[in-house]
């Protein structure tokens, strides 16, 4: 065997290792974005069952990105501490508070309805958009389990920080706005709470604090 053969063959061989080698490495980095991954969605899925829902990723599969143009023709306002267990929540503890607005939805013609969640302007920025999207799916689960609606005219958004004009301070307020037959249904919001392995998983996710102001309360 000549030297030029030899050191081909050796060439070669130090290649096919290296690829191997970083194969490897890729293999191991993988494996372990995947725990990490695992491991944090094992946590958060306690922290929101915890706090009366099951999954972040749920959140805004009926969200809507702002509120309806024009005037509701009808506003059931409720402050947080008159629904849930606490003020950090989406756990229902006084339901049938919510059943004026199932029986006005379920017996009167409307366009679009939309429960507006808010919280008060202290705590952390993010949570409170979590915790505002929670609450208005919790409230729409409520109706559309306990009333004859049509579940598509019933959207949520979850407002995040807002000036809190209830008197429970602190607690924030959910509002169901309930918009005439013909309004334009606002363009639904695209899901940005899963986590996903590999991009996402030691991520915050970006997302705006709705700043549009409540309606006022009608007479």
């Amino acid at each position: 065997m000549n030297d030029k053969q030899l050191y081909s063959n050796l060439a070669q061989t130090t290649s096919a290792m290296h690829d191997t080698i970083l194969q490897a490495q890729a293999g191991v980095t993988d494996f372990q974005e995947d725990m990490e991954a695992l491991k944090h969605n094992f946590f958060l899925r306690g922290f929101f069952k915890s706090r009366g829902y099951e999954d972040s990723a749920e959140l805004a599969n009926n969200g809507v990105e702002r509120l309806p143009q024009g005037t509701p023709i009808k506003e059931f306002t409720y402050s947080g501490k008159q629904l849930f267990d606490k003020h950090d929540s989406a756990k229902l503890k006084n339901q049938k508070s919510l059943n004026a607005g199932g029986e006005f939805l379920a017996n009167n013609q409307f366009g679009f309805a939309v429960i507006a969640a808010s919280a008060g302007m202290e705590g952390d920025t993010q949570r409170d958009l979590v915790l505002t999207q929670a609450r208005a799916m919790v409230v729409r689960e409520y109706l559309v389990e306990h009333f004859e609606l049509d579940d598509s005219q019933l959207g949520t958004l979850g407002m995040g920080k807002h000036a809190d004009t209830s008197p429970d301070v602190g607690w924030g307020t959910v509002q169901i706005l309930i918009y005439p037959v013909g309004t334009e249904t606002p363009p639904h919001k695209q899901a940005q709470l899963a986590i996903s392995s590999k991009t996402t998983s030691n991520q915050p996710v970006q997302s705006p604090v709705a700043t549009a102001p409540l309606p006022a309360s009608l007479p």
